[in-house]
């Protein structure tokens, strides 16, 4: 791919918050969903440029989450950038153009958001039992690995909506 728009990344965000919102959170089962702007996110580190419009475009996937959520600012925007260094750092050794390499690369994000979110609203916002976090936590990202080929191939096939 020659290249991603980061603005058009960030319009496209905006276009998953709404369906997060909307059509996903009337499909969750107990709060467990598909992560759009996370799958977003995976797919910008993977397909980025360069390292530096990956991690800002991790960031800014982040924030527009955040403005959909009500836990505290930026602690989306934090983890999605730190998904997305971890993704752009293993980045030359994995072939990212596989469907088992996007499948794991969206379950491992997807988990790890989950858990690092999970913590921080346990800290911020008083105790969440684990087996509500655990079990929304494992649906999530169970539905999002399996959503993530999909979405990449939609996403590579559908240039226009990303270069």
């Amino acid at each position: 791919m020659k290249g991603l728009s980061t603005a058009k990344l960030a319009l496209l965000a905006a276009a998953c918050l709404v369906a997060e919102l909307t059509i996903l959170d009337d499909l969750s089962w107990r709060g467990a969903r598909v992560e759009l702007l996370l799958l977003l996110a995976c797919f910008a580190a993977l397909f980025a440029r360069d390292r530096r419009q990956a991690l800002f475009s991790c960031w800014l996937i982040g924030l527009i989450k955040d403005i959909g959520s009500s836990g505290p600012l930026a602690l989306h925007a934090l983890l999605f950038l730190l998904a997305g260094w971890a993704i752009v750092s293993v980045k030359q050794i994995i072939f990212r153009e596989s469907v088992l390499t996007q499948l794991l690369v969206a379950a491992a994000g997807c988990a790890a958001v989950g858990i690092a979110t999970a913590l921080v609203v346990s800290m911020t916002a008083g105790g969440i039992p684990a087996s509500h976090w655990l079990t929304k936590t494992l649906m999530s990202t169970l539905a999002t690995a399996l959503l993530a080929p999909i979405v990449v191939q939609l996403l590579l096939q559908t240039r226009c909506l990303v270069r």
